[in-house]
């Protein structure tokens, strides 16, 4: 068995941009369509936030290609509609224009400019941003479970190869949504975001127990597994990688945003600043964990060998007896 070696730094971040991008956009856009667009700092800044953070990542994921300028020419490079790189390919490009449309039309200046070029546009601005907030919720949906397929779809590496990990992406990149709009409220001014504020620190509580769950379920269904995932497992949880994963991934990504949140939910701190700051300090845990967790799954990949089923069982006859 050896630890994978092509995916390093770079996927990890497009995997993190990809994931925050789909989950902030489906998470604000859920929020602005609720709310009626009550909240203008946040229909501002999140869908650039959205289109910005998919862009990078998308830049990232290029710069890993063999012919990086030969990528960028989809329609003679993504052919292939039974690969899922291909369907990826697509569904981040349909992404990023549905967020940039969005985002231009949040903007009331550069909406301004938009429809003094274009003049039917003018009264069709709030027709627009409501028809790119819902199916921008489905397309930002669709990427944050994506950067968990493009993994499953690597079946050489144990640890990958589960539908599991399309659930974890998938949940951590509504965390970081939710964390990120819950920045922004913080952002508006008045008491009115309280409420919406409350809402989804709840939220996040949920998605926080969701993702320990789903992460518990994975390291157990690991150490059961295939030698290949036992060693991955057993990588993360006492080998190499189990500082940044119980220091980052768990303690700061999901411990603190959690006990912070669940602090905020009971009222414990009165002061109006330390909460907002607190809030901060939840939304940055947040990110700095979801960025880790993407790393430490992707170093802790290990290349599948063929191993009898004798073999595989005395590897996991000394597991069990360890433990």
């Amino acid at each position: 068995m050896t630890v994978q070696s092509m995916w390093g730094l770079e996927p990890a971040i497009y995997l993190f941009l990809g994931g925050l991008a789909g989950g902030t956009f489906f998470v604000s856009a859920i929020v602005r369509l609720v709310t009626k667009d009550r909240f203008p700092r946040l229909a501002l800044i999140s869908p650039w936030v959205s289109a910005g953070a998919l862009a990078v990542g998308l830049l990232c994921l290029v710069v890993e290609v063999e012919k990086p300028l030969q990528a960028l020419m989809m329609w003679k490079s993504f052919v292939n509609f039974g690969s899922w790189m291909t369907i990826g390919a697509w569904l981040l490009f349909a992404a990023i224009a549905v967020f940039g449309v969005c985002a231009i039309f949040s903007t009331p200046r550069l909406a301004t400019a938009v429809e003094s070029l274009i003049k039917p546009l003018k009264s069709a601005r709030k027709g627009i941003v409501r028809v790119t907030l819902m199916v921008g919720a489905v397309l930002g949906l669709l990427v944050a479970a994506y950067t968990g397929v493009l993994l499953m779809a690597a079946g050489a590496i144990p640890l990958w190869n589960t539908a599991l990990i399309p659930t974890l992406f998938t949940v951590s990149a509504l965390d970081a949504g939710a964390s990120v709009t819950i920045a922004c409220l913080l952002l508006e001014k008045g008491s009115q975001t309280a409420r919406s504020k409350k809402a989804l620190t709840g939220a996040v509580l949920g998605l926080v127990a969701a993702e320990a769950v789903v992460l518990s379920v994975l390291l157990l269904t690991l150490s059961s597994g295939s030698p290949g995932q036992f060693v991955s497992a057993s990588t993360l949880i006492e080998g190499s990688l189990s500082m940044p994963f119980w220091g980052l991934v768990v303690s700061i990504g999901l411990v603190v945003p959690f006990v912070l949140g669940a602090v905020e939910l009971t009222g414990l701190v009165k002061n109006e600043e330390l909460a907002r700051i607190l809030h901060f300090i939840a939304v940055a845990c947040a990110l700095v964990g979801g960025f880790a967790l993407r790393y430490v799954i992707l170093a802790a990949g290990i290349h599948g060998v063929m191993v009898s089923p004798d073999t595989q069982q005395a590897i996991m006859g000394v597991y069990n007896l360890i433990l």
